[in-house]
């Protein structure tokens, strides 16, 4: 008859209560990780399709960030340009009106607060850099501190000419201009102010309540000239929208791509809540079966078979 030494019954019932423990603790992590595993070497042939989608996943969520502050900077810009055609078209309106009224008086003064506020538009910044100065951004693009400045000195001294328009890229086949330069979408307005700003200090003025032939037609080239510049303003801005649109549908686009890439991601790594949840609870009653049947022999003696 084949003798079993306690020894190995002991070390039989061990080996039992450690695996019982392991599968317990592995239910209690998939339970509380929801993941299969938590390392790649958990997921077997799986391995390489998992590497392969997070990688898809992080380029994406990488373009989607990009996207989506580009979005934030271009409807900003849309703000500030919609209210550069505001302060353009208010502009061309007390003009007209003044014309109307051969009342010249407040002229410059409306002069004066136009030029304050574009500038106040094309210096505009979103943390902490100047949106229309392009690669520039440190700079504010618009140089001359009011309007006698400006009138003081060449159109190209006023308003910076360096810096170049920034592309970004939004997804692997897109890139687009983040935004105008002030240079481009500011020198028709501001070269209004500026002719309007000489002819009041030069011999044909200042403005005034009866104005003279010559200032009339000085308003009336101003108003035409605003006309053209409140247009050219206005498609400044579509473009900004056009390249909003095109972020926004971009946007929407890589939303979903995520989306989808992190569900077959969560096909290989996700556990069954359900499944793992009797898993579990088959585990803990493992344990405890092998831990009494573990304590059981561990106190067995000579004792309990002597009678």
């Amino acid at each position: 008859m084949t003798r079993i030494s306690s020894a190995m019954i002991n070390a039989n019932a061990l080996q039992h209560l450690q695996i019982a423990q392991q599968d317990m603790f592995d239910a209690q992590r998939q339970s509380a990780t929801q993941k299969k595993s938590d390392d790649l070497k958990g997921y077997g042939r799986d391995t390489k399709s998992l590497v392969t989608l997070e990688r898809m996943r992080a380029k994406g969520e990488s373009h989607l960030e990009t996207a989506q502050e580009l979005n934030l900077r271009l409807s900003l810009q849309d703000s500030q340009l919609e209210r550069a055609a505001s302060v353009m078209g208010a502009l061309k309106q007390n003009l007209t009106e003044a014309l109307a009224l051969g009342e010249f008086s407040e002229v410059e003064a409306k002069l004066n607060n136009a030029f304050s506020d574009i500038k106040s538009v094309f210096n505009a910044t979103h943390n902490g850099k100047y949106m229309f100065a392009g690669t520039l951004s440190d700079t504010p693009p618009i140089q001359a501190a009011n309007l006698t400045e400006l009138a003081a000195n060449p159109l190209t001294n006023s308003i910076s000419q360096d810096g170049e328009t920034v592309s970004i890229r939004i997804d692997d086949a897109r890139v687009v201009d983040a935004g105008p330069l002030a240079r481009d979408a500011a020198s028709e307005i501001f070269n209004v102010l500026r002719d309007m700003k000489i002819f009041n200090d030069g011999a044909n003025g200042p403005f005034s309540s009866n104005p003279t032939d010559q200032q009339k037609t000085a308003v009336e080239t101003a108003i035409a000239d605003l006309s053209t510049a409140f247009d050219n303003m206005l498609t400044v801005q579509a473009q900004n929208g056009q390249v909003m649109n095109e972020t926004d549908t971009v946007i929407e686009r890589q939303q979903a791509e995520n989306d989808l890439l992190t569900g077959l991601s969560a096909d290989i790594t996700d556990v069954d809540l359900a499944e793992v949840a009797v898993k579990l609870n088959q585990a803990q009653l493992q344990f405890q079966a092998s831990a009494s049947i573990f304590n059981r022999i561990q106190s067995l003696s000579l004792v309990d078979y002597l009678g």
